[in-house]
């Protein structure tokens, strides 16, 4: 496993020695916001007109605050407090790093998920998939959100062969916490999680019981009684209220800076009303190489005059106005979030021709050929994770697991897609199935070459869950 880290970190330095980068859209935001809290510990725009997003007036609550501080951890360590170009090689190597521990991370929740041989199958994958090579050498929020989002539902799926379930589950509710401050949309995680507590505390099947004491057998009885009654009532409902508590817990110290900040309740971000404006206009609907591309509101005649007046609202003010102009586009429009969704998912899986997606990575700065070559890997990655569906390994995974790409799409397939950077925190799902089915693949070959060996676990828990046949005892000695 070491060597395999290693590798994957050697190739992501690699590319980043080899290809040039320049900080630029969201990126460049990133690195100035990181050079802010490098030096003043917060976001320190000012209160001058054209400060904040959308040439509106400071201060700032429009990018979710976790990767910027992400980013001046690099700055501090390396000394480039002040940003600019001479931060970002740093700022990409930590990049390299974190694309490192996805890959470990991935292979965590697949050894929890289905078993040893997808664990190596899903590690190997992810070390060599393209897109996510490409992604660890530019600047994206997704970038953190992707090892969040693993090490969140690695958390939740150890709890459910835990004796001691409540810490892992808290530690799940810390993280998707941070999740959501890195990307409003990993607030639907919450979902899929609570339901994932819920099941790690109900379920009775992987947790060990004391054994109870000879001489009073029947009064064990009762006791075991009782908490059978009781787990599936307050006991299973105290693991999701914990999650869902520690994850506004985690987001709260940010809300109360926003509160004291902009003298409005922000609990994230205010980037809703720039966002939705950006898709749900006649320029955005009228694009024929890109239907409903995002556009920034004042670079669209019909909504420059909020531009024009920018300067002198705050954040919040601009933000409400777009919103509401975008719902009116909606609402003379009804189909539009509908003909959104089908053009955004179409592009998401690279399906909408080749100027779709270079303009994509154009936007983010990645580079031909290597865009291509992205491209050409999440289609192979597309056929294994199909296959995937079909192996046992994906049908016995938990079904709340499956829940949170799902989620993620319905999120941003309505409001823009720029890929791989969107499609980034559902690529691990693709990983997992493909896993599956290399997995699969694998045993069976080896079943047909006759070769002997240790077998492979699989089947949803871990190798080390060893707990049922002593289980099984204890149950047989009460009975007897």
């Amino acid at each position: 496993m070491a060597l395999l880290l290693l590798a994957a970190l050697g190739i992501r330095v690699a590319y980043i020695d080899a290809e040039p980068y320049h900080a630029i859209n969201d990126a460049g935001t990133y690195n100035r916001m990181a050079s802010m809290i490098a030096t003043w510990g917060d976001y320190h725009t000012g209160d001058a007109p054209r400060s904040g997003a959308g040439g509106s007036r400071g201060p700032t609550a429009y990018f979710p605050p976790a990767f910027p501080y992400y980013l001046a951890v690099a700055d501090l360590v390396d000394g480039h407090e002040a940003g600019g170009r001479t931060a970002v090689p740093p700022e990409r190597i930590e990049m390299a790093v974190t694309g490192t521990i996805t890959v470990a991370l991935i292979g965590l929740v697949a050894l929890e998920a289905f078993g040893e041989g997808a664990a190596w199958a899903a590690m190997v994958l992810t070390a060599l998939y393209p897109a996510f090579i490409e992604l660890s050498g530019i600047l994206v929020a997704e970038n953190l959100l992707v090892p969040l989002e693993l090490a969140a539902v690695w958390s939740l799926l150890r709890a459910r062969r835990s004796p001691h379930p409540y810490p892992w589950i808290a530690g799940a509710g810390v993280l998707a916490g941070l999740g959501a401050l890195t990307h409003e949309n990993a607030l639907l995680f919450v979902i899929p999680f609570a339901i994932g507590a819920w099941l790690a505390v109900r379920s009775p099947a992987v947790r060990a019981t004391p054994p109870a004491p000879a001489d009073d057998t029947a009064s064990a009885a009762t006791a075991t009684r009782g908490q059978s009654r009781r787990r599936p009532g307050l006991r299973a409902l105290a693991a999701p209220l914990l999650l869902i508590v520690l994850v506004c817990a985690t987001i709260a110290p940010w809300t109360i800076r926003n509160a004291v900040e902009l003298h409005s309740f922000v609990p994230i971000a205010d980037e809703t009303g720039i966002t939705l404006a950006g898709t749900y206009n006649r320029t955005s609907a009228g694009d024929k190489q890109v239907p409903y591309k995002w556009h920034l509101f004042s670079h669209v005649p019909s909504l420059r005059h909020f531009a024009r007046h920018s300067a002198s609202e705050t954040e919040v003010q601009l933000s409400d106005k777009l919103q509401q102009a975008a719902i009116n586009y909606i609402k003379a429009h009804p189909t539009a979030p509908l003909q959104a969704a089908g053009d955004n998912t179409l592009r998401m899986l690279e399906l909408e021709g080749t100027f779709a997606w270079r303009a994509s990575t154009s936007a983010l700065n990645i580079h031909e050929p290597w865009a291509g070559i992205g491209v050409s890997g999440f289609y192979v990655l597309g056929l294994l994770a199909i296959a995937g569906l079909f192996t046992r390994r994906a049908r016995r995974a938990p079904a709340w697991l499956w829940l949170m790409p799902i989620l993620y799409w319905l999120s941003i397939v309505v409001v823009n897609v720029e890929t791989p950077r969107f499609r980034e925190p559902i690529d691990p799902f693709f990983l997992l199935l493909a896993a599956c089915a290399v997995s699969a693949a694998a045993e069976g070959l080896a079943a047909r070459l006759g070769l002997r060996g240790t077998p492979v676990r699989s089947g949803g828990r871990s190798p080390q869950l060893t707990r049922d046949e002593p289980e099984l005892v204890q149950m047989v000695k009460r009975l007897a």
